[in-house]
């Protein structure tokens, strides 16, 4: 089933060399960082023959050769904005970190959010997201793809980096179709906390947002103005960062939304290296009263085949959104470093530390 699915995956790669690209709206800064908007044309599965455009930014410092690219995935009610904060970015911008320390990244928004296209709500599933995925992967690495100011693109490793219900799909993705280096899932655990129960009534529907209304689809959700901080420690957040939170807010469908949790034992379908990232107060996917003092951490190698090596990082004070938290920089470190020993940044010069299960 796997080998038949990437067959039909590849039958896209023609259509995603054409990956439509506007050149202006590129994004340039001091100190070499680059990002410009990229789009896949996808399907939801192997047998679908609706497309769809998913969107996203491929960042470096620059070339992209030779470098790890990491899909960055965001969680529910996010899009790529999670991983390339506005709010004070030196502190909060996960790509800014990761594009300095060697890395190319793909922040890509999954369909539904920012710029991708958005389907009936219906006919979106965590699945179908990981499928899309799939398809992104394939294409980087297929070298077909040629792309305005890093000319064309043939990815010898891709790390997923996920968060909350983006490292769902990262987990789907890698255990289904087994074609990248590594995977990196952030705010997410076994352990559903107390706070999991918090969140239905914090969702409604995203047309009557005054955020959303007269552009959403029926069955798009968001978050009740107001709740943005069921995603964070208060203690260890800046309330501009909250409220910055509050007006970037993305949404999730009905279909994402069903029952995220029951798709966490596919975990064990994975067979490369693994990293964990929780923070100790985050309510959702640790017990009480921490995830340190609860142990919640403490079985999570057992939902794991042995050869993902899994590793596993608390980040003190931090609630569920680690990177918008005050020690955003520390969740940061911990990925970072992990990557460079597990899967590597420079595929040219270095080799990744032997995973020994």
């Amino acid at each position: 089933m796997i080998h038949t699915r990437i067959v039909r995956s590849t039958l896209l790669l023609g259509a995603v060399a054409l990956v439509t690209l506007l050149p202006a709206a590129g994004r340039a800064e001091a100190g070499g960082l680059r990002c410009e908007p990229v789009s896949f044309p996808v399907t939801l599965s192997p047998g679908d023959a609706t497309v769809y455009h998913v969107a996203g930014d491929l960042c470096s410092r620059g070339s992209v050769h030779h470098k790890t690219i990491q899909i960055a995935l965001a969680g529910a009610t996010y899009d790529h904005t999670y991983w390339d904060f506005p709010y004070q970015p030196e502190t909060y911008s996960y790509v800014r970190r990761a594009t300095a320390a060697g890395y190319a990244v793909l922040n890509l928004d999954r369909l539904g959010v920012g710029r991708s296209d958005r389907p009936v709500a219906g006919a979106l599933s965590l699945p179908g997201d990981a499928y899309v995925v799939h398809q992104v992967v394939q294409a980087l690495r297929g070298g077909e793809m040629v792309i305005h100011s890093f000319g064309r693109i043939a990815a010898e490793r891709v790390a997923l980096v996920g968060h909350s219900l983006g490292s769902s799909v990262a987990i789907i993705e890698a255990a289904d179709y087994g074609d990248v280096d590594g995977v990196v899932l952030t705010g997410i655990s076994h352990t559903l906390g107390a706070g999991f129960a918090d969140v239905p009534p914090a969702i409604y529907p995203a047309s009557f947002d005054p955020k959303f209304a007269g552009q959403i689809p029926d069955g798009y959700l968001t978050t009740v103005p107001g709740y943005r901080g069921l995603f964070y420690h208060v203690a260890d957040a800046d309330p501009a960062a909250i409220a910055a939170d509050e007006q970037t807010k993305s949404t999730i469908t009905t279909g994402e939304f069903s029952n995220p949790a029951v798709f966490l034992p596919l975990s064990l379908g994975i067979h490369v290296p693994v990293l964990e990232v929780v923070g100790d107060d985050d309510t959702l996917f640790c017990g009480a009263p921490t995830c340190a003092l609860s142990g919640s951490l403490s079985a999570e190698a057992a939902a794991y085949a042995p050869d993902a090596c899994l590793e596993t990082a608390i980040i003190p004070g931090a609630g569920h959104s680690l990177n918008l938290h005050l020690n955003a920089p520390a969740t940061f470190d911990t990925v970072l470093s992990w990557l460079d020993r597990r899967v590597g940044g420079n595929t040219h010069a270095e080799a990744p530390q032997p995973c020994q299960p």
